[in-house]
């Protein structure tokens, strides 16, 4: 329920900075509603509000899906991964910088592009030799080993070379933005789409009308 509301609110701003901007585009007279016109800063908080709704109801989606949690992946797990996982790719996104010694703890935030297709995020907690750890940094893309069972559980896969696993697969189209958003439109639910789509057009009907 609360992330229906907030892909209807997120298409209610839509809707009305669309009909803003019909109304801005179109020759005549600017209608605004008769509160608006007793101020000028209330007429200018009526014209701004859709983008703020817009903007505060995307970005609380955006966290939402976002990982809960940190998920430390030690040693002991990302030996196992190595021989048991399934093999993917991932950009880095951040990425700490490790601490000194022989062994660096490594706090990284990864965007991982499954063997099926899927993009998703996933942030981990890596214990590693520096040399591998120095080898991080945010935009480069990565060989990794995912658990099947819990995909979000994602291992640095040191014995792979990127450029075999990469083989066929362009970096910049793979982990684009026009994906991810086409991706997240995919798998929208029904009444998420209902709700999108019912407040853009109620938006741009409340300021059009």
């Amino acid at each position: 329920m609360g992330r229906t509301a907030l892909w209807w609110c997120l298409g209610l701003g839509l809707g009305m900075v669309l009909g803003e901007l019909i109304q801005l585009l179109t020759p005549g007279e600017r209608v605004l509603p008769a509160l608006a016109t007793a101020s000028p800063e209330v007429a200018s908080a009526v014209a701004v509000w859709p983008w703020g709704l817009a903007a505060a109801s995307g970005a609380l989606l955006l966290v939402g899906m976002r990982p809960v949690a940190r998920v430390a992946v030690d040693r002991r797990t990302a030996v196992g991964l190595r021989r048991t996982g399934r093999p993917a790719i991932a950009k880095v996104m951040r990425v700490s910088d490790p601490a000194p010694g022989p062994r660096a703890l490594v706090a990284a935030s990864l965007l991982v592009l499954s063997p099926t297709g899927r993009i998703y995020s996933s942030d981990v907690h890596w214990m590693l030799d520096p040399v591998d750890a120095g080898s991080l940094r945010t935009g480069a893309v990565i060989p990794v080993r995912v658990d099947p069972q819990a995909p979000h559980t994602v291992a640095l896969d040191t014995l792979a070379d990127s450029r075999a696993r990469m083989d066929g697969i362009d970096p910049e189209t793979a982990f684009s933005t026009r994906r991810r958003l086409r991706q997240l439109v995919t798998r929208m639910r029904g009444w998420s789409r209902i709700a999108v789509l019912a407040g853009a057009v109620g938006g741009a009907l409340i300021v059009v009308i």
